[in-house]
């Protein structure tokens, strides 16, 4: 490799090209120069590979020379000589792409030796991947894969220009087959930087999907058609490894055999479902097997309806419960992903609006719904997205779980009407009961109740009739039809009913429920 040494003292320069046996090490010491304008000089009229600077130097210093030296020829070593107070230099130094620096003062044979077989080391390997990459763009280019992309999304899209396509896909005795590549646009490099090995065309699909199209010979024995298949896919796999983040979400599918231009369609369903399972399964970045036929199953629409009532009502606990059932429905169905993900977008959405209503303060700030909309749309699998959307309808209201039932009021007409229907509520008692018991107007009571409590009469004597109903339900002691009586309901149908509005099950359901957590306690 060509060395070319730039120092301002001749002494340097002199101790430099004897302090080794350059040609023995495989090192052609080519020139030297005074200052970074000469050294340029040199460089333009003869190639040169390492360059040895000094940092402080008339005419032009080392860190400009290095600025143009990189802008002449960016694949040149540099390394820079520098003094015990130059450490400010050499940071800078190091940020314009210096390999190394050595001290002038303790430099020993050794210690330059082993810089510059590093530097050479890493030259020769960018080297050798810049003669890949284009090997690999001159290939593309022959073989026309660019104009293959765009001639394969005009037939995608309109059915034209399939007798072009299939000349220069599918040349004789080959069939093609497919390689989707999935992540953020910021991870996926650009596409003449993949050396896909033996691919007819690189289309990208959307923003975040490429997808590589491999030619492969119908010849072969199917095992060792999949073999060359599994290592095209592998390199893809293993690029995208080397380039991307641990916490970048991205995958790579090995499709299927695609014998003529008909059967594209059929790849692109495979890889959808594929990504389908996924979701809904292991997480892998290498999906290679073949997925599964089966159907989207159904959002969960009943359950949504139910978690928006309770939302609206301001009723925590069914609302809870009805979150926990919709995304156990998710799971079980496993509905399209682009639909359920637009699915919980509006649900959530409407529910922030519905709480916004019920609660005088609003419990959320728009920059948190918007955030939490953005989480929906890019959470990569179900596990975590299910946990996201429940920990989300947990922020719909700022106040404690069972806040109105523990809270004491502070005014003593309100206190003395709480503990009338806590001592009564098992009676067939309204409004006018209560009113008359704290000597206040019905209308008056009302309004004053509802300011201090948040809710009517009729809300807080329902809520402590239906939490009675629970205390009975878990002890599994009485019928149900006996409870509605024992807590204040004539007919057990409103009862039921008025049970599901509550606590978003029926008592029936409820008491199974506990009794199950019961026994696993």
């Amino acid at each position: 490799m060509n060395v070319l040494i730039v120092d301002d003292e001749p002494i340097i320069r002199i101790g430099l090209k004897s302090l080794v046996n350059w040609e023995e090490h495989g090192f052609r010491l080519v020139g030297e120069a005074s200052d970074g304008v000469e050294a340029l000089e040199h460089i333009r009229r003869e190639p040169v590979d390492i360059v040895i600077t000094d940092i402080r130097m008339p005419k032009m210093d080392g860190l400009e020379l290095m600025r143009e030296v990189k802008a002449v020829q960016r694949d040149v070593g540099l390394l820079v000589l520098s003094c015990l107070d130059d450490f400010a230099f050499v940071k800078e130094a190091m940020k314009l792409g210096a390999h190394d620096y050595i001290l002038k003062p303790t430099m020993e044979p050794d210690e330059l030796l082993a810089i510059l077989r590093t530097i050479r080391t890493k030259l020769e390997e960018e080297r050798q991947t810049k003669r890949v990459l284009a090997e690999w763009r001159e290939q593309i280019q022959q073989s026309g894969a660019y104009r293959i992309a765009e001639w394969l999304r005009q037939y995608v899209q309109t059915g034209t220009g399939q007798e072009r396509l299939e000349a220069e896909l599918f040349q004789p005795g080959c069939g093609v087959f497919s390689i989707w590549i999935e992540g953020d646009p910021g991870i996926l490099p650009a596409v003449d930087e993949w050396p896909i090995p033996h691919s007819r065309a690189i289309i990208k699909w959307s923003d975040k999907v490429w997808i590589a199209l491999c030619s492969y010979e119908k010849g072969v024995s199917e095992k060792e058609r999949y073999d060359r298949m599994f290592g095209y896919a592998q390199t893809v796999f293993v690029r995208m490894k080397e380039t991307s983040g641990p916490e970048d979400d991205w995958v790579v599918c090995l499709g299927p055999v695609i014998p003529k231009l008909s059967d594209f369609s059929h790849a692109l369903s495979y890889h959808r479902l594929q990504l389908h399972e996924r979701f809904y399964g292991t997480p892998e970045r290498f999906v290679v097997g073949e997925p599964e036929t089966a159907d989207d199953g159904p959002l969960p629409a009943a359950e949504r309806n139910d978690f928006l009532r309770a939302v609206s009502n301001g009723n925590r606990e069914a609302a809870f419960y009805w979150i926990d059932v919709l995304t156990g429905s998710l799971k079980h169905h496993k509905p399209n992903v682009g639909k359920l993900r637009t699915f919980l977008s509006e649900m959530l959405g409407l529910a922030f609006e519905f709480a916004r209503q019920h609660n005088s303060a609003p419990p959320v700030e728009e920059e948190f719904l918007s955030v939490s909309l953005d989480n929906i749309r890019a959470i990569p699998h179900i596990d975590p997205l299910c946990l996201f959307v429940r920990e989300t309808a947990r922020q719909l209201w700022s106040k404690p779980l069972d806040d109105r039932m523990t809270r004491e009021p502070s005014n003593p007409f309100i206190k003395k009407a709480v503990r009338f229907m806590r001592e009564h509520y098992n009676r067939n008692i309204g409004t006018v009961d209560i009113a008359d018991h704290v000597k206040l107007s019905r209308s008056y009571l009302s309004d004053l109740f509802s300011k201090e409590m948040g809710e009517s009469l009729t809300e807080t004597l329902t809520r402590i009739r239906i939490e009675e109903a629970k205390r009975k339900l878990r002890t599994g002691e009485m019928k149900v039809y006996e409870i509605a009586e024992a807590v204040g309901f004539s007919d057990p149908k409103s009862f039921a009913k008025t049970f599901k509005r509550f606590v978003g099950c029926t008592p029936k359901e409820f008491e199974a429920r506990e009794g199950e957590g019961a026994g696993r306690r």
